[in-house]
């Protein structure tokens, strides 16, 4: 079973932006420890960064995800036809074709 293209164009968008993610939300996190002041607006700011911390390895798992979703379709990409994605090879289903006119 190889992932279709619609799961491989959602693991290509989501790396980006999961990542990005994880390295805002770790950010924000660390700042509510170590300097809450600079966060207007938490009542508990120990709370809320444990929180954000949470958040950031539910992206850290999206991103585990969507790359191994796109190495194993790297890896099943040997065995798939050259032409594209579920389209056999030029000759594959019944040999070659012959054009030439013969009558």
């Amino acid at each position: 079973m190889q992932p279709g293209p619609r799961c491989l164009a959602a693991a290509k968008c989501c790396v980006p932006f999961a990542s990005s993610g994880v390295i805002f939300l770790a950010f924000i996190g660390t700042l509510l420890n170590k300097q809450p002041l600079y966060v207007i607006g938490v009542d508990k700011p120990s709370e809320a960064a444990k929180q954000c911390f949470a958040a950031a390895w539910m992206y850290i798992t999206i991103v585990i995800l969507s790359v191994v979703t796109l190495a194993w379709d790297k890896l099943q990409q040997r065995d798939r036809p050259k032409s594209g994605f579920g389209v056999p090879a030029y000759g594959a289903i019944g040999g070659a074709v012959n054009y030439k006119n013969e009558l």
